[in-house]
């Protein structure tokens, strides 16, 4: 396969109990500013599969996900990018592992695995957060605590946080399906390098994540020798933070 052929098919994955939604703008600018056809698939035990359990393994997320696939991507002929971020990037490396011949590329946003050690996938500092976020006793109080771990970008809190709690509303999600879906992550370890050695990957971190370290995208892009893009200032959710600066990185890592 030509790593660098025009790719017109792009899957979107979200990451720990976030659901399409979540992307806001950022999937449509990706279909006008880049001339991409994109679709985005829910998680199990998310979005609009709210309703559903969460699998207690990426593999079987994955599984779920191939499953559900739109007609344009189902065909065992065509080939597609991704674009996941955070645990939905393990999900794109376990899928690589499955079915490499239909991913053209997959681009990486702020992933991680639990190879890279456990404190770079959670730093710290992030832990009261994490807790709060799953406990406290409103979804509102949850959601807020949520934005504040993932976005360093404080201007736009307000209106996300309401765009946020909508989406909360339309689609609850449920404490146990949150923490199958940590266990999920917990559990998952990198394919090797040589199960992924045909395959094309990029990336994308920043710095500045709060959440996870970009040493988890750094040690996943030494591992597997694909190109590492890191920011200077923005949070766990680059889609958020600097859509513009992952526009301009999707422009150059597509073509």
């Amino acid at each position: 396969m030509n790593a660098n052929a025009d790719i017109k098919h792009w899957l979107f994955l979200r990451g720990l109990s976030r659901e399409q939604a979540h992307w806001g703008e950022f999937i449509k600018r990706c279909e006008s500013e880049l001339g991409w056809y994109c679709h985005a698939i829910d998680l199990p035990g998310f979005g609009s599969e709210h309703l559903r359990r969460s699998p207690l393994t990426i593999s079987e997320i994955r599984r779920d996900i191939q499953q559900r696939l739109p007609a344009e991507l189902a065909n065992n002929n065509s080939t597609f990018g991704i674009v996941a971020l955070s645990l939905g990037g393990m999900v794109a490396l376990d899928w690589l592992t499955t079915s490499p011949n239909n991913i053209a590329k997959v681009i990486f946003i702020s992933t991680s695995s639990a190879d890279c050690g456990f404190f770079k996938r959670l730093k710290p500092s992030a832990l009261p957060a994490t807790l709060y976020a799953l406990f406290a006793l409103s979804p509102r109080k949850q959601e807020r605590a949520i934005l504040n771990m993932v976005s360093n970008n404080k201007s736009s809190h307000a209106a996300l946080l309401e765009q946020w709690c909508q989406i909360r509303a339309r689609h609850p999600a449920s404490i146990r399906n949150v923490i199958r879906q940590l266990i999920a992550a917990s559990r998952f370890y990198s394919p090797s390098k040589e199960g992924l050695a045909n395959s094309h990957g990029h990336f994308i971190s920043s710095r500045a994540d709060r959440m996870v370290s970009y040493q988890c995208s750094e040690y996943l892009a030494e591992k597997y020798h694909w190109p590492l893009w890191l920011h200077n200032t923005a949070g766990h959710d680059l889609p958020i933070d600097d859509a513009d600066y992952l526009l301009a990185s999707f422009k150059q890592i597509a073509n």
